[in-house]
């Protein structure tokens, strides 16, 4: 017995779950990047604090040692523990 089918509207069937899809993924991408990035920071000893914005997270800290930290003083030189952060999440993609 041989049997042959032909299917069609594949396109359109995969046009419609990425659409119904892609926010999810989305979604997901970000909350693990946060998770990611609050962790790193959490290991220099930075607390992040998050704020959902459009489509996305904001992270950040409003603690001035940290800040300091980051950018330098006039007595102190740059330590960063953002960039180093942020260079591993790019390496991640």
């Amino acid at each position: 017995m041989i049997v042959s089918a032909t299917l069609t509207g594949v396109e359109g069937l995969a046009e419609r779950i990425a659409r119904a899809l892609a926010p999810r993924l989305a979604a997901d991408a970000v909350a693990t990047a946060a998770a990611a990035l609050t962790a790193a920071a959490a290991r220099e000893g930075v607390t992040l604090e998050a704020q959902a914005g459009d489509g996305g997270v904001r992270l950040g800290t409003d603690d001035p040692e940290a800040v300091a930290r980051e950018t330098g003083t006039l007595e102190q030189p740059a330590d960063p523990w953002l960039q180093p952060a942020l260079s591993g999440m790019r390496r991640r993609r």
